[in-house]
């Protein structure tokens, strides 16, 4: 890229081996000279993304994402292309030479490393204002108190500001401008006046740990202020952007092998006392709502997040609030119930870490958890109370994408209000939530019939290819269960034993090519014997006749094969996808144990989360 040289980038790449980069992130595991790992991308339980170690290149088969070691980095860690050079060069030892890409570059370097430094400075200011015997006794037994120890203090770097004139003169005494200090949010008023007078200081750092903010808690029971204060938007601090905790959860990862959980919290102070009760791998937003930013930024951490508010009404709200950003994103998200007034740190104090882990383990899924309010907040014992918790419930079915989850549900709801699931049913098509809905359970008997003529249709297509050995079809693309009938799979059967047969005499690869297809039904005629036995001459010559272009020549027929062999993949995997989700949810109609009941229905997410993906390679399993 313009702006370094060619030789060192070469050299950057050479002494950062890309999979020993990744493997900082997340595992991986050899196969043959390429590793293999969960992408971190998006969400998925089987691994699809491939480290090449003789290419320096990573791709993700799933999420179609790719780059060397550098666009890892700046993915991950949420960089600029400088500032991932300047990373990976630091790791490296290398010397970062002149960046020439910008004209304006130097000034700007400059000036973000002065802020940088003097973010660091004040925050050092703070702490030592903390450890300081007299000084820092009062905000010290506080934070004693609140089970937050020395160690906890030190690893968070808190501090505590001693009025509104010290750190002013002190940051001037150390060279910086009082125009750098208002542009950090450190001062301000007339006075410029420390902006976080008094107050115990949580520095806000990001993911590298570069302090660019700060956050400030009232500790003498002060009346008629604000208890938290935190720092306005700045040159390095954007709140729709930050995650407090980020760069702590990274140092945790690294501690403990395959940590894919996070516990997000409502602020920085319940991340600190998790983190005093032993659970380090708690983060907070920067202020009431969660941004699509700041979810993006959790889903860089982990797959699974554990949403802990405060019980009251207010966190509960906020819980609802903010879980939708976190779903958006693909991440399996679980809302952790508190007692009636109590927050992390208060559950910590009065349960302990297991009492705690307890309630992680006892985490509701998000609509269970959403059902679960609306039940609280209705008087069941009326029967007006129960027609209110049926209104709010089917607003809250109203969000839930699939048929089959939302079926789960309806006999959930019917439990609760002994309304039947026929009337929900009706209720929930009538209530106006689209006409396509309404429509699709009238016709019900109709579409599933076009759908299975499609999976069909689709299956002998693919089948075709197979047996025709295209150089884009492959018998490992799908797996026996996903074809529709006995005579579908006897002919998949068929086909893996000549590939395996045919292997042997030449110890070739099972994907065809162009060039040996068969390109016509002589060779199917010479070993029809093999179909005797359950293959009827009818489903036979139907998968013979499935094709577009086969046998044309040129490359665009050849792409619309291809492109059409995988949507047909697609089709058969969610064919076999509503299968299972069928099973499972007649299973949850059966079942009365409450726990088993929880499995089915994360069991059931997480194939809906397969039938989202138009990726095949995601369906298999």
């Amino acid at each position: 890229m313009a702006g370094f040289s060619d030789q060192f980038i070469g050299e950057l790449k050479y002494k950062n081996d890309i999979v020993s980069v990744i493997s900082q992130y997340v595992p991986l595991t050899r196969k043959g000279s390429k590793y293999f790992c969960c992408c971190p991308f998006h969400n998925e339980k089987t691994a699809s993304m491939c480290v090449n170690s003789d290419g320096q290149y990573y791709h993700c088969f799933g999420c179609g994402v790719s780059g060397d070691v550098i666009t890892f980095v700046m993915e991950m860690e949420s960089l600029s292309y400088v500032d991932a050079v300047k990373l990976l060069a630091e790791r490296a030892n290398m010397t970062l030479p002149e960046f020439k890409g910008d004209a304006e570059y130097h000034k700007k370097k400059e000036r973000g490393e002065t802020l940088r430094n003097l973010m660091r400075d004040a925050a050092a200011y703070y702490h030592a204002n903390l450890v300081r015997e007299n000084e820092g006794r009062e905000a010290r037994a506080y934070l004693d108190g609140r089970g937050i120890t020395e160690n906890i203090r030190t690893a968070f770097g808190l501090g505590l500001s001693l009025g509104y004139d010290q750190l002013q003169g002190y940051m001037r005494r150390k060279g910086y401008a009082v125009k750098d200090l208002v542009a950090c949010g450190l001062v301000n008023g007339e006075r410029l006046s420390d902006a976080f007078a008094g107050r115990i200081i949580v520095p806000i750092m990001d993911g590298m740990g570069n302090v660019i903010a700060f956050g400030g808690r009232i500790y003498r029971g002060e009346e008629n202020v604000a208890k938290y204060k935190n720092s306005t938007n700045t040159v390095l601090f954007d709140k729709s952007r930050t995650v407090y905790g980020v760069n702590f959860v990274k140092k945790e990862k690294k501690r403990v092998t395959g940590l894919n959980e996070v516990i997000l919290v409502e602020g920085y102070m319940d991340v600190i006392s998790l983190a005093a009760g032993g659970f380090r791998n708690a983060v907070a937003c920067m202020g009431t709502a969660l941004t699509p930013l700041q979810a993006r930024e959790i889903k860089r951490l982990a797959s699974t997040v554990f949403v802990c508010y405060d019980g009251d009404a207010a966190g509960r709200k906020a819980a609802i609030r903010n879980v939708d950003p976190l779903v958006a994103e693909g991440l399996e998200v679980r809302v952790v119930s508190l007692a009636d007034g109590c927050d992390p740190d208060d559950t910590i104090r009065k349960e302990g870490a297991d009492g705690f882990s307890r309630r992680l383990k006892e985490a509701l899924p998000v609509v269970e958890y959403k059902l679960k309010v609306c039940a609280d907040a209705c008087d069941m014992n009326t029967a007006t109370g129960r027609a209110k918790y049926v209104a709010a419930a089917l607003n809250v079915l109203a969000k839930v994408d699939g048929e089959a989850e939302r079926e789960v549900y309806y006999n959930e709801v019917s439990s609760k209000s002994g309304v039947s699931v026929d009337t929900l049913r009706h209720q929930f098509a009538t209530r106006g939530r689209s006409a396509t809905t309404a429509r699709g359970q009238e016709t019900g008997a109709k579409t599933r019939a076009a759908k299975d003529a499609k999976s069909v249709r689709a299956a002998r297509f693919v089948l075709n290819a197979m047996f025709r050995k295209c150089h884009f079809a492959d018998t490992s693309d799908i797996i026996p269960e996903w074809l529709p009938s006995d005579e579908t799979r006897k002919i998949y059967a068929w086909i893996v034993a000549r590939n395996a047969a045919e292997d042997g005499l030449r110890g070739g690869g099972s994907r065809g090519s162009a060039e040996n297809s068969d390109g016509g039904d002589g060779a199917v005629a010479a070993d029809t014997d093999i179909f005797r036995g359950g293959v009827s001459k009818e489903e036979l010559d139907a998968v013979l006749a499935s094709e577009t272009e086969f046998g044309k020549e040129g490359s665009a027929a050849e792409s619309a094969d291809a492109r059409f062999y995988t949507d047909c993949l697609v089709v058969m995997g969610d064919a076999y996808i509503a299968g299972k989700i069928k099973q499972l949810t007649e299973r949850h109609k059966a079942s009365a144990d409450a726990a088993e009941r929880n499995e089915i229905v994360r069991q059931i997410t997480v194939w809906q989360q397969k039938a989202k993906s138009k990726n095949p390679k995601d369906k298999l399993g």
